[in-house]
């Protein structure tokens, strides 16, 4: 073996980490080519000798001391996963979606200062900013920076969908292939008539042709599909309705190389009925005095069907005025008690005032900053309420981020904006908005807002967790808005939720 000399064997390993340190950096980036998050914790007195560990995709990424701060850089674009740990036992998460050229901002602590009450908020633009800036929040006044690893991108797009397959089905040549998200399974028992059918297809065509058969009759035609990729050329959801008994999919698809048919059953049996929670389901549409919103009764009507369905009793209420939504939620929270799950769904307008999000009823006219508190629904006390009632897992969809309806009444009123704000969500719950902090949602275009169109796509998949689905909501949206609409939630749930549990 040949021998190699001290100096030589140096010069060897110099070069060695220097080709190293160059494979990990990317040099100078132009501020388009990345997001940045900004993670701040303002000095406490309790609780401040606990550092806290901030994780992305449950991997930690860097610590944060009490007084600190910290900015995350993110070259990759969909959903990404942040949490906020300060032991083993006591978490809180964020979920959104990235994109590059944007920042984002969220505010770590303690909420009532003495350690028992982990708080980890997405905040606007525009508050994050002034917050994050504020010198005195900090005992050390550097920040500190840290790179998303470029081999390992931290978010997810569309190709999410086609992680959970094990193997497409081939067929012989070129043929087109197909990935079965849901029925994973050749054959599948389930005791909801309403099933999520979701395909991954495959292709190495351009344009792809697709066909939906249920029991022998033609349930839906796609003709001249664009390829994204080759991996998962296309990603289809929809929902269909299961006879009793046996059910046959067959599934075609078509491109320049040839046709290719998949099968696989369904077995339907209804279920004993037995409520698995309680749902309060309102959409405000037909306001007096605000914008008129087409689509919140609409999705009220479909979320309560499907909630139905899914085995929760549901209140659900459509067009109420400022007394019938207080006592709908008082009722709610009355039955609420002989149940441990409860799903609290909104669609219409809301409002931001003072950190707080409010639900406007539709006769409500807005003339002054303090009638908000007394006139609409404060999510955040019926939040407080909820986690009085000791549930074991809550959940709040707000699909009310359209724009301000009153914006007479944020004239010169630094804190009311359009959308709404980032919320903290109890121990066990779990808070789902349509969009970031202090940005709008889409009503849609069809009969559904946008947002809870991806919902209703979703909601009936088997076995899927409430995180994963809202992180299929969330890529759907982006993609579907072109990164105009980008659902966040706020996390502390304690145990797994599904809709729909095999």
């Amino acid at each position: 073996m040949r021998k190699i000399a001290p100096l030589a064997f140096l010069l060897i390993l110099a070069s060695s980490f220097i080709q190293y340190k160059a494979s990990n950096q990317t040099g100078p980036l132009a501020e388009d080519d990345y997001a940045e998050v900004h993670i701040f914790r303002p000095k406490q007195f309790q609780g401040g000798a606990i550092t806290f560990q901030i994780q992305v995709n449950d991997e930690t990424v860097a610590r944060l001391p009490n007084g600190s701060r910290m900015v995350y850089r993110i070259r990759s674009e969909g959903s990404v996963d942040f949490k906020l740990k300060a032991s083993v036992f006591t978490s809180k998460s964020v979920n959104f979606g990235i994109v590059k050229g944007q920042k984002y901002y969220i505010k770590a602590g303690y909420g009532d200062g003495f350690g028992s009450n982990l708080s980890f908020v997405p905040l606007t633009e525009q508050e994050g900013q002034k917050a994050f800036n504020d010198a005195g929040n900090y005992h050390n006044q550097k920040v500190k920076y840290y790179d998303e690893d470029k081999l390992k991108p931290v978010a997810k797009n569309v190709d999410f969908f086609s992680e959970q397959i094990k193997e497409f089905e081939q067929h012989e040549g070129e043929k087109p292939s197909l990935g079965w998200i849901s029925p994973a399974q050749q054959n599948l028992k389930t005791d909801i008539g309403t099933f999520s059918l979701q395909l991954c297809l495959k292709s190495e065509a351009d344009l792809v042709d697709l066909k939906v058969m249920l029991n022998d009759q033609v349930f839906d035609e796609i003709e001249d599909i664009k390829a994204l990729d080759k991996k998962c050329s296309y990603t289809y959801i929809k929902n269909i309705e299961l006879q009793e008994g046996k059910n046959e999919l067959q599934i075609e698809v078509e491109d320049k190389f040839g046709v290719s048919t998949f099968k696989r059953t369904l077995f339907y049996q209804m279920r004993k009925r037995e409520y698995r929670g309680l749902a309060l389901v309102v959409g405000n549409s037909d306001y007096f005095e605000a914008t008129y919103l087409p689509n919140p009764k609409n999705d009220a009507r479909d979320m309560g069907k499907a909630l139905d369905k899914l085995g929760f009793e549901v209140m659900q209420f459509e067009n109420l005025s400022q007394d019938e939504m207080k006592k709908a939620v008082g009722n709610f929270l009355l039955k609420l008690e002989k149940y441990k799950t409860a799903i609290f769904y909104y669609a219409g307008h809301g409002i931001q005032h003072d950190g707080r999000n409010y639900l406007i009823p539709v006769d409500v006219n807005l003339k002054t900053p303090g009638e908000i508190a007394a006139k609409c629904i404060d999510t955040g006390s019926l939040l407080t309420k909820m986690e009085l009632m000791e549930l074991e897992t809550s959940v709040l969809i707000l699909d009310a981020c359209r724009n301000n309806p009153f914006k007479g009444v944020a004239s010169g009123v630094a804190d009311i904006s359009s959308g709404l704000t980032g919320t903290d969500a109890p121990a066990g719950s779990i808070v789902a908005f349509a969009t970031a902090p202090g940005k709008t949602a889409s009503d849609g275009v069809g009969a559904n807002g946008l947002y809870t169109q991806e919902i209703l796509k979703n909601i009936y998949k088997e076995d899927l967790k409430v995180e994963d689905l809202f992180k299929r909501v969330r890529i759907n949206v982006m993609n579907q808005s072109n990164n105009q609409q980008i659902p966040w939630e706020t996390s502390s749930l304690v145990k797994d939720f599904y809709f729909n549990p095999v």
